[in-house]
């Protein structure tokens, strides 16, 4: 089966992103280690530029249609990780920028994707008020279209951070990593198993949310009432077109993880680990510490996605 996005696309975008955004660390999780009894390891894109992984598909989709960009300026929908990925990338690259966000939105993340220089638009509480938002704007200001996880320069700008395991592991592993529209776990599933299929992709969502789960199981894209949870990078009612024929062909499977295994999680990547880790973020280390992940006898590598937590919020669950 022909899949929407390739390694040659994955490789090509590490080339556009690579002197703004270089390698981030794979780091020893040493509490963790120990605790399982098997060596697990972080992969800390909570260390990115905006705290997150999206930076990389956000400056990648820009890059990649620089021109334009320029000329027209650009749009996209967030729940805020992205929305400040954009912000950043559309500033670093001098392109103005508008994002659309749902009142209910992190003011936190909506304050900061507004610092970084970016225009926010807000919209009724429901993702058909932010996409028809977004549409609207993209058809009266001429805007170009930035995807926030199922266009091909977004998949491909994240599936970088697979070619950058590969380079930072020898041996096959076993990565795991939210989901949430499918960006993510699809762009590394692509760089992962064409360079060492012996690897397993496990995706993990809230049981408040588990668009992708539902859809791989149907064996089509399955919209869900999406539920509150303190994951909000996690919250989506439906999987990407894109993305879910990735997921069917790649990914060996997707766990969901409980409200207070999510807060269990980032107290312990605090305490811990010394990690401020938001609750999206943790999702792996969540679906790890309850045992929910078949690692077929590989080793873990766990992706922190993001780290915008609100000092409060962490306060909290401290």
């Amino acid at each position: 089966m022909s899949l929407p996005v390739t390694l040659d696309l994955v490789r090509q975008a590490r080339e556009r992103i690579a002197a703004q955004l270089p390698p981030t660390p794979l780091l020893t999780a040493q509490t963790l280690s120990h605790k399982l009894g098997v060596p697990v390891r972080y992969k800390a894109e909570s260390l990115q530029p905006t705290g997150a992984f999206k930076v990389r598909p956000a400056y990648n989709s820009i890059a990649a249609n620089l021109e334009q960009a320029r000329s027209r300026g650009v749009v996209t929908s967030s729940s805020g990780n992205f929305a400040q990925a954009v912000a950043w990338a559309a500033s670093t690259l001098g392109v103005d920028a508008t994002v659309v966000m749902m009142e209910s939105a992190s003011e936190y993340k909506r304050k900061r994707t507004e610092a970084l220089g970016a225009r926010v638009v807000t919209c009724a509480n429901n993702f058909a008020a932010r996409w028809e938002t977004t549409f609207r704007i993209e058809r009266e200001e001429g805007r170009l279209l930035l995807h926030p996880y199922d266009a091909v320069e977004t998949i491909a700008g994240d599936g970088v951070i697979g070619l950058e395991l590969i380079e930072q592991t020898a041996e096959p592993f076993c990565v795991i990593t939210p989901i949430s529209g499918g960006g993510l776990i699809s762009g590394i599933a692509t760089a992962v198993k064409a360079l060492r299929p012996e690897c397993r992709v496990i995706g993990v969502q809230p049981e408040a949310n588990p668009s992708m789960q539902r859809s791989l199981a149907a064996g089509e894209r399955v919209e869900v009432e999406p539920g509150a949870s303190m994951a909000d990078a996690l919250v989506i009612a439906k999987p990407g077109e894109r993305t879910f024929a990735i997921a069917s062909e790649l990914v060996d499977e997707v766990v969901l993880v409980s409200e207070q295994e999510l807060a269990t999680a980032v107290r312990f990547l605090a305490t811990e680990e010394k990690l401020v880790v938001e609750a999206g973020g943790a999702a792996g280390v969540a679906a790890l510490m309850a045992g929910k992940v078949a690692t077929g006898g590989l080793p873990p590598v766990v992706v922190l996605s993001g780290g915008n937590i609100l000092p409060s919020k962490l306060a909290e669950l401290l």
